[in-house]
């Protein structure tokens, strides 16, 4: 992980219109990583996208790399709750390999994440 991507801005307070904002960045940054991938996820684009200033995002974000961070973060917490959770409730073994194996494939080739 770069220096960047670790000085993120801080968490807003739980409820709090930045927190609101932030949830829909991240929601935003997501879908369209999904579509063009994290290398297209920009904090231009995601300003002009959602209607922002640049200086208005970056104090969520603080930079490129903890944007991507957080939207990688967020996938990820996706994806566990999709695929390994529902796995791990299969017996131990071959079952929940199994079961692992057919999540993650669902995972793919469904519509779970924004824009995807």
């Amino acid at each position: 992980m770069t220096a960047g991507a670790k000085r993120g801005a801080k968490s807003p307070r739980p409820g709090s219109k930045g927190e609101r904002t932030r949830e829909a960045i991240l929601a935003h940054a997501l879908a369209l990583a999904t579509r063009i991938g994290f290398a297209g996820l920009t904090i231009g684009r995601l300003a002009e996208d959602l209607h922002m200033s640049k200086s208005g995002l970056f104090a969520h974000f603080r930079s490129k790399e903890a944007l991507q961070v957080a939207a990688l973060r967020r996938a990820e917490g996706l994806m566990i709750d999709a695929v390994v959770k529902p796995a791990l409730t299969a017996p131990r073994g071959e079952l929940r390999v199994r079961a692992l194996f057919q999540g993650w494939l669902t995972w793919e080739q469904s519509p779970t994440l924004p824009g995807g």
